[in-house]
């Protein structure tokens, strides 16, 4: 009866066996595979200077004093007209 059982279920068993060979070893690879990429990424975190600007302050020009460039604060705004100011007061049913 052994005999028998081991000749009908023999092949299966092995097959089965080897799946799980080859999963293991997959797994394997893959597991050293992340660890090569963690130690990866920290060397090159080691070696990047990590400023929170892209641009170096020397990198940037500065500006001389007597050039004529305006900041976003020193803008003028447009002035209205009177006409154009009782206008838009009508609009918004502003009374004067």
């Amino acid at each position: 009866m052994k005999w028998i059982s081991e000749w009908l279920f023999k092949e299966h068993i092995e097959n089965m066996v080897e799946e799980k060979f080859q999963e293991k070893l997959l797994e394997a690879y893959l597991h050293q595979r992340k660890q090569e990429h963690k130690a990866r990424i920290a060397r090159v975190r080691e070696t990047l200077n990590n400023t929170s600007s892209g641009i170096s302050q020397e990198a940037q020009p500065k500006l001389q004093p007597s050039s004529r460039v305006r900041t976003g604060s020193a803008e003028s705004k447009p002035q209205e007209s009177p006409t154009a100011a009782a206008m838009k007061a009508k609009l918004l049913g502003i009374k004067e």
